[in-house]
């Protein structure tokens, strides 16, 4: 089928100007905000398909774009409508750049799956060490960040393998990948989406330890008094065992 070219009319259905690059701002909104006429009326699904495929705008005609003809399709609204419902485009850039995010995501979640691999390596080692030994790291750790090691570094992957063992003694919990994951999420300043079930109040052990180290003042926050209450009391039975008693003050 040969395409049909759709363009934005104006309200006295004068010819357009040809658009210049110093109205290019002023075509877009146009483009985006007003409402269209057509010879056929079709359903936003059908027009987002042929969106997806859009063709190089027509030159000579203002605001027109070009889609494949969708006389082969049967997804035609009421013959007495002539409006078009403009959420498409919106639901076209949306979906764009919900791709272009989970893309970026899937990325990011890679490269800090290298660190929760360095992190699991260090398990058979931090195994080993004995209680005292294991709370003695917490002075170690802050010596090397006074001295100006980066937070970042090394000590990140092995402030976190500590906390695991820290925990599993404790509490016989032992952090999961995807709860290191969380924790290096959060310690890097953004926001971690974990499902129910997941152990989202163990994460938080992993950040506040490490962040706790540097001196200053590291805070957890929950949403009312008990769970403030109870979470301190059961995830703060780690810190505790960890501290070197300067750590918590």
């Amino acid at each position: 089928h040969n395409p049909r070219t759709m363009a934005f009319e104006s309200a006295k259905k004068t010819p357009a100007p040809r658009p210049s690059f110093g109205r290019a701002a002023a075509l877009s909104v146009l483009l985006l905000s007003s409402c269209a006429a057509f010879s056929h009326a079709f359903t936003p699904t059908t027009l987002l398909g042929g969106a997806k495929s859009m063709a190089p705008s027509t030159p000579a005609s203002a605001g027109a774009f070009v889609v494949p003809s969708p006389m082969h399709n049967k997804q035609l609204a009421p013959s007495g409508s002539s409006s078009l419902q403009m959420n498409f485009v919106s639901d076209f850039i949306t979906e764009k750049d919900m791709e272009r995010r989970l893309k970026d995501n899937d990325k990011y979640i890679a490269g800090l799956q290298n660190r929760v691999d360095s992190i699991n390596a260090l398990e058979p080692d931090i195994e080993d060490l004995g209680d005292d030994e294991l709370a003695a790291r917490t002075k170690e750790f802050r010596e090397r960040l006074a001295k100006g090691e980066d937070i970042n570094g090394k000590i990140l992957e092995e402030s976190f393998a500590v906390v695991r063992e820290a925990a599993w003694r404790v509490l016989e919990q032992r952090h999961y990948d995807v709860q290191l994951l969380g924790g290096l999420i959060l310690h890097d300043g953004r926001l971690a989406e974990m499902n129910t079930g997941e152990g989202k109040t163990l994460v938080a052990t992993l950040p506040c330890y490490i962040n706790a180290l540097t001196g200053k003042a590291a805070f957890v926050i929950t949403t009312n008094d008990y769970l403030a209450r109870r979470d301190m009391e059961k995830m703060g039975q780690v810190h505790r065992f960890l501290a070197d008693h300067n750590i918590l003050e």
